[in-house]
This record gives C-alpha cells, sequence and structure tokens, in this order.
C-alpha cells in the first residue's frame, strides 16, 4: 500500500514544501494537483524535480472546466488539460492520473448529450494514456442532481467500457449513502482510494472525524485493498493554521488509515 496526501490541502504552498510535508509527515509521497498556483502560474516542470525521490500521482485539472459541458470550447480545454496531465504523469513516473466525470451545465438531471459528451472524453483519454504508457482513473462524483457518475452502477459502466481504472471518494460516497456498493461493484477497479469526511459545509475534512469512515477502510482491508491511498483534506475546512500544524495533521490521519490495514 502506498499512502499519498492531495497537494490541495497546501493549496498556497511550493512545490518543495509540499513534497517536504509528505517526508515530515511520514506519507509515500503527493497526489499532485497541477493547478497549485506555485506551479501552475508558469507550468515550469523544473519545480517538479522535489517529487523525484517520492511516490507521485495526479488528479487532472479541475477548476472552471467541464468535460461535458455545453460549451464546446469549455469541453476542448478540459480535454487539452486532461492530456496534459497524463503527459505529466508520465514525465514523472506517476502511478495514475484521476479524472472527474463532469457535470450538466444545468442544474437537472444528465441527459444523453452530456453521456455522449463523456464517452467521447473518456475515449480520447484512454487512447492517449496508452501511447504514454499511463494508468487513468475515473473518481466517483458528489451526488449533486447534475452530476454525472454519482451512483455505483453508473460509474462502472463506463469503467468497463473503457477498462479503466477507479479512484473511490469515501467522502462522495458517503454522502451519497451508497459506499458499500461502490466497493461491492468495482472493487477489482479501484486504484486509488480519497480519505476524508465531511463537515456542515460538506469540505474534505479529517478522516479520523467520522466513524463511518473507519467503517469503509475496515471493507476495504477486508477485501485485500493493498494499492494507493489518498488522505484528502481542504485547507478550507481546517482553517488557516501554519505549515507544522498542517503536517502534525497529515501524520495523525496517516496513522488513522493505518491503524485498519
Amino acid at each position: 500500500m502506498k499512502l499519498l496526501f492531495s497537494s490541495m490541502f497546501l493549496y498556497e504552498y511550493s512545490t518543495d514544501m509540499i513534497a517536504k510535508a509528505a517526508k515530515l509527515a511520514e506519507l509515500d509521497g503527493v497526489e499532485f494537483w497541477p493547478e497549485t498556483p506555485h506551479f501552475w502560474v508558469d507550468r515550469d516542470e523544473n519545480k517538479l524535480n522535489c517529487f523525484k525521490n517520492i511516490c507521485v500521482a495526479i488528479h487532472a485539472p479541475v477548476l472552471d472546466l467541464n468535460p461535458v459541458s455545453i460549451n464546446e470550447k469549455i469541453c476542448s480545454l478540459t480535454i487539452e488539460e486532461s492530456l496534459y496531465a497524463i503527459n505529466l504523469a508520465s514525465k514523472l513516473h506517476a502511478e495514475l492520473v484521476t479524472f472527474h466525470a463532469g457535470k450538466r451545465s444545468a442544474k437537472r438531471e444528465p441527459v444523453w448529450a452530456d453521456y455522449l459528451s463523456l464517452h467521447r472524453y473518456l475515449r480520447i483519454l484512454k487512447n492517449y494514456a496508452a501511447i504514454k504508457n499511463v494508468a487513468i482513473a475515473l473518481e466517483n462524483s458528489e451526488p449533486n442532481v447534475n452530476n454525472l457518475c454519482k451512483r455505483a452502477d453508473e460509474i462502472l459502466e463506463f469503467l468497463q467500457k473503457y477498462n479503466i481504472y477507479f479512484t473511490f471518494d469515501i467522502k462522495h460516497a458517503l454522502v451519497s449513502r451508497d459506499a458499500e456498493k461502490f466497493i461491492e461493484l468495482a472493487f477489482d477497479r479501484i486504484a486509488n482510494v480519497h480519505v476524508s469526511y465531511f463537515d456542515s459545509q460538506n469540505h474534505h475534512v479529517e478522516p479520523s472525524k467520522g466513524e463511518e469512515v473507519g467503517k469503509i477502510l475496515k471493507i476495504l482491508s477486508d477485501y485485500g485493498y493493498n494499492s494507493v491511498i489518498t488522505i484528502e483534506l481542504d485547507d478550507l475546512g481546517i482553517g488557516n493554521i501554519e505549515f507544522s500544524k498542517k503536517v502534525e495533521i497529515l501524520k495523525k490521519e496517516a496513522n488513522f488509515v493505518r491503524s485498519f490495514f
């Protein structure tokens, strides 16, 4: 098992500090969001040299993007940035790249046109990932009305059709109230587990705050899960604290996760 943390928890920090946090918290590495401002401002890949000696996964860009937007220009830009993420993963020898399924532009249930866009998106990514020898994984969405792939049976259809992996987000699944169903239907596809709990504002907060998280981790352990686990925390849900305190939180939550495996 490889235990990582999401770089979004250190959103305002440099890549050097993000890599340092992984080592200080005794984690194996980081799931890197390229939108981290220190990197995104110029995309200078020299800033990623600090990740050479740790395990890296990539989370494809999502801010202001949507692969199934009604605006074709936004769809095209999302594809472009996602292909960039795959190429970046290839250069960093990353474990995998995680993608979001997107959402219908209107706050209504998705329709056939939205799913057609998602099929196009995944078909393009799958083909490019095969060329770059990169593993890709689709993440289950928040249970908002207009989100695609928020249900276990729905995401399984896409995982099987494109023969891709699954990033299982525990917090999203707990909010959906069907976390166990995701494991039952798609365990063999899981290559990354996002671990967190949620607060009253629906932020990703410390997994140790929710006993339901422990239950899901125990189930994963019983199933024999032994791949990537990512502690995914939202700094907005935890508050404005200094670097050393964030490292302490990461170390504590890492020990919490390890206790189930």
